[in-house]
């Protein structure tokens, strides 16, 4: 009776969870082994365990097919049972628990090794086994001193034979258990026996040496990035391939290590770190969503997708469901696509899979090469190993599958594998090139012409500014002559004014002084001429009374009656003429005025005749007339006023 309180030992249920998503979903085992909730497992244990499991998985379904076992125990986990029958059979040979799990299985021991005995051309051989790959991390030791490292632990450096290939495969199966020696393409990696047990080793703690396949180790050697040069790794956790870049380009330049899941994006940097690549930036993104731009001076590019995983032993294949193939491929192609187009100055891809499906394989590269936009060729992997693989893809796919490169289990010793090299057309690339550079030159011509054009403006801009400035100043120097001449003039009127004014002063000084002249010479001639005044004043009152007696003597009395305005206006001044006439001869006679009261007299008749003109058209000869006999009255009294004047000075 079995003891259900007993509890299936936990590394079991683990193998068991890590072969279903290895058979089921695909990845890879060491992959899945670097997650943070196995750190406390002893991980060769579990690698060790898995890896058998997934190599006899075959075997094991004829087994339990034979023995009846998956209908007669429906409860059993059918992936536990096949890890505890492979403990069973092809590992410790034994199981040491007492769980229900356990029990069930020693139960159809006796079955298992009934139908091995019946069929001896089932069972799987042990006669090809895979050698332990090391890659030393040259970024923290160098190759000479691994070699030293090992040989202080007894260890025995055999020399990489210079013959062929073959050659080669033939010396790592036959190393001894304490041999060693370096691989015959990527110098990097030592080759140990089968078995070799290196989990715990000192430098593999320090992350000196990399427990790494030669297979994956393939990709970044047909890469070949050269020291300085700006590579990618699309598909990086947890970064084996991506660390191998860094150590391959001495950590010189520049490697994006692209990585979408976040706890495998954790792994990714935490390798990064302790292995001292230093030229790698981690980036936390799905590498379909880098767009051109982004990192456009990529030159290598390094791909490696989610795949089935079949290659990582011969039969994990079987497991694999069409549908799940089929978007697998579909995801493999728009990376491989994406690759091709997102990184513009990218000079070499290196695709591969660590799977034997063709469908991931030569289908993907040949349908993506034949309608990608850009110009791509397939190089061919055999020439640039220099003849020295064996396995190939296949010619169902042109020349397109027989240059990619196959690298199988039972004849490579390596883990399953696919590799393809594509190379950007060197004519595309040159056409490419010569069209950047002539988009770099029309863009500096048109900035030429652009700095030219605002050359030319700027010069025009500042000769009109010029001209408006010259016309500004033409224009304030033509208003400040204007404001000069008028402040000229009006300095001119006003000293003509003063001069004016002081003339007028000077006149009324000179009538002042000669009127006071004139009083002193009358008082004097009136003390002299006393007796004589009576006389004088005689004749004065007869010139008058002839004035009078002739001014009215032609006067009609009919034209008397009516008088027009004009008439009244030229009586008016007559009387205003002989006013002054009469105050001329009171006051005493003067030159200047005399002269004075001629030209207002002549100015005034001037008044009259235009008065007359404006007046009734009738009267016009009549007012004529009057006008001259009225002159020659007043020329006929003024002639004799100034000759009686003349006589009484002279007296």
């Amino acid at each position: 009776m079995y003891e259900h309180s007993v509890k299936v030992p936990r590394h079991y249920k683990v193998a068991a969870n890590i072969v279903k998503k290895v058979s089921t979903e695909g990845g890879s085992v060491k992959t899945l082994l670097y997650d943070e909730k196995l750190r406390h497992f002893r991980i060769n244990v579990l690698y060790a365990l898995i890896t058998e499991t997934i190599k006899h998985a075959a075997d094991i379904d004829k087994l339990f097919e034979s023995s009846g076992l998956p209908t007669n125990e429906p409860r059993l986990d059918p992936w536990l049972a096949k890890v505890l029958t492979t403990e069973l059979l092809f590992g410790k040979k034994a199981l040491p628990g007492k769980s229900k799990p356990e029990q069930t299985i020693l139960s159809y021991k006796e079955k298992f090794e009934n139908y091995t005995a019946d069929h001896p051309e089932d069972a799987k051989t042990e006669a090809v086994r895979r050698p332990r790959y090391v890659r030393i991390n040259t970024n923290l030791l160098t190759t000479s001193d691994a070699i030293g490292a090992f040989q202080d632990e007894e260890y025995r450096f055999v020399r990489c034979t210079s013959g062929s290939y073959n050659d080669y495969l033939e010396q790592i199966k036959g190393l001894g258990k304490y041999d060693f020696t370096q691989d015959y393409h990527v110098k990097t990696v030592f080759v140990f026996s089968a078995g070799t047990k290196l989990h715990e080793h000192e430098l593999y703690m320090e992350y000196k040496i990399i427990l790494q396949d030669k297979a994956t180790a393939l990709a970044v050697h047909l890469l070949a990035p050269p020291s300085g040069s700006i590579a990618i790794d699309m598909c990086a956790a947890p970064g084996m391939k991506t660390t191998q870049l860094a150590a391959y380009m001495r950590n010189e330049g520049k490697i994006y290590a692209v990585e979408q899941h976040e706890q495998r994006y954790k792994t990714l940097c935490d390798f990064v770190e302790k292995t001292g690549s230093k030229c790698v930036e981690t980036i936390n993104k799905d590498a379909l969503a880098i767009r051109k731009g982004d990192y456009d001076d990529v030159q290598y590019i390094l791909l490696d997708p989610s795949c089935s995983g079949s290659g990582m032993e011969l039969c994990v294949h079987n497991y694999i469901e069409a549908t799940r193939l089929a978007k697998l491929t579909s995801l493999q192609e728009k990376f491989l696509k994406h690759a091709m187009n997102a990184f513009p100055n990218a000079k070499r891809i290196v695709y591969s899979t660590c799977s034997l499906f063709p469908e991931e394989n030569e289908r993907v590269v040949t349908n993506v090469v034949r309608t990608s936009r850009s110009k791509w060729r397939v190089q061919d992997v055999k020439e640039l190993l220099k003849g020295q693989w064996n396995n190939f893809g296949s010619g169902m796919y042109g020349s397109i599958g027989t240059k990619c490169l196959y690298a199988k289990p039972d004849s490579d010793y390596t883990t399953g594998f696919f590799l393809a090299v594509l190379d950007r057309d060197q004519k595309d690339f040159e056409r490419k090139a010569n069209k950047e550079k002539e988009g770099k030159e029309k863009r500096k011509v048109n900035n030429e012409d652009d700095s030219e054009a605002t050359e030319d403006t700027n010069k025009k801009k500042h000769k009109t500014i010029k001209k408006t400035d010259e016309a500004n100043e033409d224009n304030n120097e033509i208003i400040f002559n204007r404001e000069k001449k008028k402040n000229k003039k009006t300095r001119e009127s006003h000293e003509n004014d003063e001069q004016k004014n002081d003339h007028n002063e000077s006149e009324i000084t000179t009538n002042a002084e000669n009127e006071h002249v004139t009083k002193k010479k009358k008082k004097r001639k009136h003390d002299r001429h006393k007796n004589d005044g009576q006389s004088n004043d005689n004749v004065v009152n007869e010139s008058e009374i002839t004035i009078n007696a002739e001014g009215n003597e032609d006067i009609p009395k009919k034209k008397k009656k009516r008088k027009s305005e004009s008439d009244k206006n030229y009586e008016q001044n007559n009387e205003n003429v002989i006013n002054e006439s009469e105050m001329i001869n009171t006051d005493g006679p003067d030159d200047v005025l005399k002269k004075k009261n001629k030209k207002k007299h002549k100015h005034q008749n001037e008044m009259n005749e235009e008065s007359l003109e404006n007046g009734d058209t009738g009267n016009k000869v009549k007012e004529n007339k009057m006008k001259k006999k009225r002159d020659k009255a007043l020329q006929e009294a003024e002639l004799k006023l100034s000759l009686s004047f003349n006589e009484t000075l002279q007296y």
